[in-house]
C-alpha cells in the first residue's frame, strides 16, 4: 500500500519505538514523493543527524552511497568503501545508517557485493535503499528489504504527465472492476499510451543529441560524436521509458490502495477519482489487496525477459478482471 512520506515516517517511528525496526528498507517513488526526505527523517530519528539534503548529510554514524562517474553507476568500490564503517563497534543504544540513493544504478558487481551485506547485516544497522525503479534491482535484494512505496500528497494535483494521460482509462476500468472485458480494454489503453510515450521520449532525446552533436562538430574536430553516443542514447531512452511505465503502474497501485483505505474507514483519504469510493463499497479489503499484489507482480514480471503480451493479459485480468487470484 502506498503512503505519503509523513505517513511512512509515522509508521517507522512507531516501529522504532516498539523495537521492531527492520534491518533494511526499500523506499520507492519519484523524488517528488519525498523519498530523500524520508531518509533524512530516519537519519534524524536514529542518529540525531540533521541535514537539508543527502549531499549535506554529515554524521559519524551515517553514510550515503550514490551514483558516480559519467555513466552514473554505483560501483563496487563505492560499496566496499563502507565496509570498514559497517564493521565498527557501536556503543549500546546507537544506530548506524547506510543510505543508497538511486539504488537501481547498482552495477552487477556492486549489487552482488551489496547482497552479502543484506544477507548478513551487522547489528545496530539500518540500510535504506532509495529508487524510482525497484524492478531494476535484483529480486534477491528486494526480497531482503521491507518495501515502502511513496506517493505525493494531493496526488491528483501532482501527477506526472504519463499518469494524467492514463487516469481516464483507469477510471473507466475501476467503474467496471470485476469485468474481464474491462481488464483487456485497460491493457490495450496501457500499451497504446506506452507506445506514444516511447515515441515522444525517442524523438526528444534524439533531437537533443543531434543539436549537441552539431555544437560539438562546430567547435571541435570531432565529427562522429553522435555515433559514439549510440549506446548511451539508447540507455537514456530506455531509462526514461521505464520510469514512465512505472509511474503508470504506480497510479493503479495508488487507486487500489486508496480503495483499501476507504474500505478500512481510514480518516482523511482524498481519492484521486470518484470511482474509488464505489469500488471500496463493492469489494472487500482482501480482494482489493490481492489486486494490488497483482500490480506488484506485473512490475516484477516486466523486469524479466517475459512474453509481454501474455503477461499483460494475465496480470491485467487479475488487477481488473473477474478474480484477482
Amino acid at each position: 500500500m502506498p503512503f505519503t512520506s509523513d505517513q511512512a515516517f509515522d509508521l517507522l517511528k512507531q516501529a522504532h519505538t516498539g523495537g521492531r525496526m527492520p534491518h533494511a528498507l526499500l523506499i520507492t517513488g519519484a523524488p517528488e514523493c519525498g523519498t530523500n526526505h524520508l531518509a533524512l527523517q530516519l537519519a534524524n530519528l536514529l542518529c540525531g543527524a540533521k541535514a537539508d539534503s543527502l549531499e549535506n548529510l554529515m554524521h559519524p554514524n551515517c553514510r550515503v552511497i550514490r551514483p558516480g562517474s559519467k555513466i552514473r553507476t554505483i560501483t563496487i568500490s563505492a560499496i566496499r568503501s563502507v565496509e570498514p564503517f559497517l564493521t565498527m563497534c557501536l556503543p549500546p543504544g546507537e544506530t548506524r545508517l547506510v543510505i543508497v540513493a538511486e539504488a537501481d544504478r547498482l552495477s552487477d558487481d556492486s549489487a552482488n557485493a551489496f547482497l552479502k551485506t543484506l544477507e548478513e547485516p551487522p547489528p545496530q544497522t539500518l540500510i535504506v535503499l532509495i529508487t524510482e525503479l525497484p524492478s531494476r534491482l535484483l529480486p534477491t535484494i528486494r526480497s531482503r528489504c521491507i518495501r515502502i512505496d511513496l506517493v505525493v500528497p494531493s496526488m491528483g494535483e501532482r501527477m506526472s504527465e504519463a499518469q494524467r494521460s492514463f487516469l481516464p482509462a483507469v477510471r473507466t476500468a475501476l467503474a467496471k472492476l470485476g469485468s474481464d472485458v474491462a481488464a483487456l480494454a485497460l491493457r490495450s489503453d496501457f500499451q497504446e499510451l506506452l507506445a506514444a510515450e516511447r515515441a515522444e521520449i525517442t524523438d526528444r532525446i534524439t533531437s537533443e543529441l543531434k543539436a549537441e552533436a552539431k555544437n560539438i562538430a562546430e567547435g571541435t574536430d570531432v565529427r562522429d560524436w553522435e555515433a559514439q553516443q549510440k549506446d548511451t542514447t539508447a540507455a537514456m531512452i530506455e531509462t526514461e521509458y521505464l520510469a514512465r511505465r512505472t509511474q503508470m503502474l504506480e497510479l493503479l497501485t495508488l487507486c487500489l490502495g486508496q480503495a483499501v483505505l476507504v474500505a478500512s474507514h481510514a480518516p482523511d483519504v482524498k481519492p484521486v477519482a470518484p470511482e474509488i469510493e464505489t469500488v471500496a463499497n463493492k469489494f472487500s479489503v482482501a480482494n482489493l489487496m490481492a489486486r494490488m499484489r497483482a500490480v506488484d507482480s506485473l512490475q516484477k514480471d516486466l523486469s524479466y525477459n517475459v512474453q509481454e503480451a501474455l503477461t499483460l493479459d494475465a496480470r491485467f485480468t487479475q488487477i481488473i478482471g473477474t478474480s484477482p487470484l
